[in-house]
């Protein structure tokens, strides 16, 4: 403990592959920050890291290292594998609502229930709401939220949709998590910060 209270910036990690990445202290001390060695009540399995690998919710996958053979506190910032590629370092999740059914394209029919469904997902902030836009972003309905196993899990909505007229309708998603942020609607690919955008689909109503 006594070297953390030095200045340092970053804990590194690496893995038996070559692959190293780090994450800021601040980071590495929050309580939902693991290693782990054991899964499903067994021992954690080769493909999933075998025999450690850290889970760090909040930020992508490229951070959570697998197969880790040593661990360093550094007072340097650390490029990884990705970030010296031009990817985020810090690489928090971006909030996201997928549509998941109706399927894309699909067609449903008039006056009678259809049920939107998908997931939601914001890292480590959870989801307080979900709201489903059936006109293309003028006006957004609330959906109904299934209880989640925690903050840092999916979770499950659907809203049940009922369209009275015919023609091709556009069905939008959007997320606000715990904090009452809203899911940035701007559309960005995953490269550098992870993607954004509100979830778009059309279908046609017969």
């Amino acid at each position: 403990m006594e070297m953390l209270t030095t200045p340092s910036r970053s804990i590194v990690f690496y893995a038996t592959d070559d692959y190293s990445d780090s994450i800021h202290l601040d980071k590495a001390l929050e309580p939902t920050t693991l290693l782990a060695v054991r899964m499903n009540g067994a021992t954690l399995p080769q493909n999933h890291g075998f025999p450690v690998r850290m889970l760090v919710p909040g930020i992508y996958g490229m951070k959570h290292c697998k197969w880790l053979t040593r661990i360093q506190v550094v007072t340097q910032d650390y490029q990884g594998y990705w970030q010296m590629r031009g990817w985020s370092d810090p690489a928090p999740i971006r909030m996201t609502a997928r549509i998941d059914t109706p399927l894309i394209g699909s067609t449903v029919s008039v006056n009678k229930t259809t049920y939107i469904g998908g997931v939601a997902f914001s890292g480590n902030k959870g989801i307080s709401e979900v709201d489903i836009s059936l006109d293309g972003g003028d006006s957004w309905q609330i959906a109904t939220l299934k209880r989640p196993l925690s903050n840092l899990t999916w979770v499950l909505w659907e809203y049940p949709w009922q369209p009275t007229s015919s023609g091709s309708k556009t069905l939008i998603a959007r997320a606000i998590d715990m904090e009452g942020n809203v899911q940035d609607p701007q559309v960005e690919p995953p490269a550098p910060d992870g993607s954004s955008g509100y979830y778009t689909i059309t279908v046609s109503v017969v």
